[in-house]
């Protein structure tokens, strides 16, 4: 009895493998283009929904050690991960995540396309409090992001490639007529996984 029971627990787990992998799979294979011009090298793919993600590396001494996401798709956020966990598998083949120390996302609202997930959790989470004054804004919402663990997926997708993320920096919040930041230009540091 103990032997079908594994046998079936066997069956169910390669089913959802299997499952998973038709689910998230990307339309194209990971592309890397080099940009000698921009000294800068881009990996990316098209999800299934026909819109590129990427990261891009920089060979500049000014930006060498920044990692820049982008995304134009429509994908719920947990596929948008699983395709950047696919764009880090190949990244990480050049250089490991450790030789960064900083990620860009861009504008917050429109870090992961369409998917504005982190920007709803930061409006919620700051949605307690009163409006902050202008010179504070940013620092309030790298404080909130970081408490509320607004980017929880984020972090745990980039724990998986052995280095910690956490909002370092955020700059030109928006708010939203209650006064509530829902916008602002992200950057996190990388450090090494602990």
């Amino acid at each position: 009895m103990r032997k079908y029971l594994w046998i079936s627990g066997l069956a169910i787990v390669l089913l959802a493998g299997v499952l998973l992998l038709f689910i998230y799979r990307p339309a194209s294979p990971v592309s890397v283009r080099s940009n000698p011009q921009y000294k800068e090298t881009v990996y990316s793919l098209i999800g299934r929904d026909k819109k590129e993600i990427s990261f891009t590396t920089y060979q500049t001494e000014l930006n060498e050690q920044v990692l820049r996401f982008r995304s134009y798709s429509t994908l719920p956020l947990r596929e948008q991960l699983a395709l950047a966990s696919l764009l880090l598998d190949r990244l990480t083949k050049d250089q490991p995540l450790s030789n960064f120390k900083t990620l860009s996302i861009g504008r917050l609202v429109m870090a992961f396309g369409t998917d504005k997930t982190f920007s709803r959790r930061l409006a919620l989470a700051a949605r307690p409090s009163s409006p902050i004054p202008f010179p504070l804004q940013n620092n309030f919402v790298r404080d909130i992001a970081n408490q509320q663990m607004i980017y929880a997926e984020l972090k745990e997708l980039f724990n998986k490639y052995g280095v910690n993320i956490k909002v370092s920096a955020v700059e030109k919040v928006l708010v939203n007529e209650n006064g509530v930041p829902y916008y602002g230009m992200t950057w996190f540091s990388i450090t090494p996984a602990k």
